[in-house]
């Protein structure tokens, strides 16, 4: 009788692979070195490791030409490849050029770096090599405090040159990754003594570092945006970017600054401001939200 429940199936059922450590969110910056002048590089995306296979989805890089538009080799790219103890290799083929990556892993599991080659394709027309390094970006989850900065709207409201800063506070949920090169994003931010808001809902997209959020009002119209998208005609976009830190995760803007956008649609939602007989409802600011 033993013999028989052993033949039928008497072993426990296989459990499914358990998640590795390198699963998340990573913003990888890759630095050409090979031809030409040195020129940074930025992938992001979501990893996930299974044993020792790794796969997921990246954004980028969008390689940019002289004339500072994106060239057709950009896009979404899938990752495959392997981990063995704490070494890392994967490939991923982004708009016709296939690059290949090598190196190491930190002992927290937290970063990674090493080096990368890619044929001629799509995005190069010679061979060219480099180095790479990638660090892991934390959930965006929990409330926040900070401010919004440098409000043209409440520099021409109050007559100054610099408005002081406008205080704000609010919380984002990021949601699971379901196997694409970006995670959901959806929250709420509420101002003190601001014109143009008191509250308003965002929901947008996180890869990498890079968030991109729309703005809407409580009527759920769209009013701004955080974070400004590439244009359909090549320009570069700006995302807001999380900064982690041991002090704990930030939402900035971007190096370009100006990171929300309101008035997406005429009229915007700031009261109506007359400057030198223009009517001015919209408005720019920097961001600075400091999570708990």
């Amino acid at each position: 009788m033993l013999l028989i429940l052993t033949a039928c199936g008497g072993s426990s059922p296989a459990s499914a692979p358990a998640s590795g450590p390198l699963t998340g969110n990573w913003q990888i910056t890759m630095l050409q070195q090979y031809p030409g002048q040195a020129t940074t590089l930025g992938v992001s995306g979501f990893l996930s490791q299974s044993n020792d296979a790794l796969t997921g989805s990246v954004e980028g890089p969008s390689i940019l030409s002289t004339n500072g538009q994106n060239l057709n080799c950009g896009g979404t790219a899938q990752v495959a490849g392997t981990v063995s103890g704490q070494n890392v290799s994967f490939t991923e083929n982004i708009g016709g050029t296939t690059y290949n990556f090598s190196g190491t892993i930190s002992s927290d599991n937290q970063s990674m770096s090493g080096d990368f080659q890619a044929l001629a394709g799509a995005c190069f027309k010679d061979p060219t090599s480099g180095t790479w390094d990638a660090f892991l970006i934390p959930p965006l989850n929990g409330n926040f405090t900070g401010s919004l900065t440098d409000s043209s709207y409440m520099a021409e409201l109050l007559g100054v040159s610099t408005a002081p800063p406008i205080t704000v506070s609010g919380s984002l949920s990021q949601s699971s990754n379901a196997g694409g090169s970006n995670a959901s994003i959806t929250g709420t931010i509420n101002a003190v003594g601001y014109p143009c808001f008191s509250t308003v809902s965002v929901t947008g997209t996180i890869s990498g570092q890079n968030v991109y959020l729309d703005v809407f009002s409580y009527t759920g119209e769209q009013i701004g945006t955080l974070g400004k998208a590439a244009s359909s005609i090549g320009v570069a976009g700006a995302p807001a970017t999380v900064v982690s830190t041991s002090n704990g995760l930030s939402l900035v803007d971007n190096t370009s600054g100006d990171a929300l956008f309101l008035g997406v649609n005429t009229p915007g939602p700031c009261a109506p401001l007359n400057d030198g007989g223009l009517t001015v409802t919209g408005d720019s600011t920097n961001v600075v939200f400091n999570f708990q």
